[in-house]
């Protein structure tokens, strides 16, 4: 499986703004094989080992500055990579986008971070969508709730108003998709 270099990018960007005073020891802590992704220029267009290069460094994010809970260090870094991303002209877009169509854009933005993967957006009613994740062969929990968190982001950029997810399956805890639902107000 591989990723793109904006994700990574995102990764790193994260824990230099969130964690500034521990960045230096979080990528001293990261294997020589992963190490060598954040030390030099990232290729935000290219494509990257997804477990090396993208996985580990999230896990140890959560092991270093969460205490291993991965909810929480996925939701923070889900909502900082869409707030980078979802700035200046994109905001525009956010105000006259439906949330179940922002969602149905979040699909097809994971699509092309992640290859190979399956996602589609469920529409479930006025004031809730999902997301069915059908095919992602190294998806890890933290990743699951990095990618909950950034479309919890972009209901938020939308001027949704007290947003709830719930991951009632989950491809890393072994069921055979993962899904979310999203809420709003």
């Amino acid at each position: 499986m591989q990723v793109k270099g904006a994700a990574l990018k995102t990764t790193r960007d994260f824990v230099k703004t969130k964690f500034p005073a521990d960045y230096k020891r979080w990528i001293d802590n990261l294997p020589d094989s992963t190490k060598k992704y954040y030390e030099s220029l990232i290729d935000v267009g290219g494509w990257f080992p997804m477990k090396e290069s993208y996985l580990v460094p999230i896990n140890k994010v959560a092991e270093m500055f969460y205490a291993g809970n991965y909810k929480k260090c996925g939701d923070e870094m889900g909502q900082y990579s869409a707030e980078v991303a979802l700035k200046g002209f994109y905001k525009v877009f956010l105000l006259i986008a439906t949330p179940n169509y922002l969602v149905q854009r979040a699909t097809k933005i994971i699509l092309t971070f992640y290859t190979p993967s399956e996602v589609e957006a469920v529409e479930i009613g006025p004031k809730s969508a999902g997301m069915k994740i059908k095919v992602f062969p190294e998806i890890s929990e933290a990743l699951e709730y990095r990618m909950a968190g950034w479309c919890k982001k972009a209901l938020e950029l939308s001027n949704c108003t007290n947003i709830n997810y719930v991951i009632s399956k989950s491809l890393a805890k072994g069921d055979s998709t993962t899904e979310i639902t999203y809420t709003w107000q």
